[in-house]
């Protein structure tokens, strides 16, 4: 039964990825991953607490939410294969930012979110 959970949201992290994959870029950055990535972090950072004191009692919906829908949301081989590609093109310094910004805004996005988290009563 868990498989069709994680089916389920694997489907709904796909297709909200999908749609985030049509914003433009910004000066050259791939603003699609970024966004994805970010909003995977926060909901990541979100979930974790709360998984202690909800999903205990439902552990399916926690399975479909997490590995499902935030695993196929955020994408880890794109971003790499997006600087893989600023690199071949030159762009290093455009490469160095996406790479500063993802780390930095995905690491706060994900405490942003483990402190709303743990708030949440």
């Amino acid at each position: 039964m868990q498989y069709l959970f994680i089916f389920i949201g694997g489907a709904v992290g796909a297709l909200l990825r999908y749609q985030l994959s049509f914003l433009p870029y910004w000066y050259e950055l791939p603003i699609g991953t970024l966004c994805a990535n970010i909003i995977g972090a926060f909901f990541m950072g979100f979930l974790t607490p709360l998984s202690l004191r909800i999903f205990n009692r439902y552990p399916y919906l926690k399975k479909a939410i997490t590995t499902g829908c935030l695993g196929a949301l955020t994408t880890f081989s794109t971003l790499q294969f997006e600087i893989f590609s600023l690199f071949q093109a030159g762009a290093w310094l455009t490469s160095f930012i996406y790479v500063f910004i993802s780390a930095l805004l995905g690491v706060i996005s994900c405490g942003l979110g483990f402190k709303l988290g743990v708030d949440r009563p």
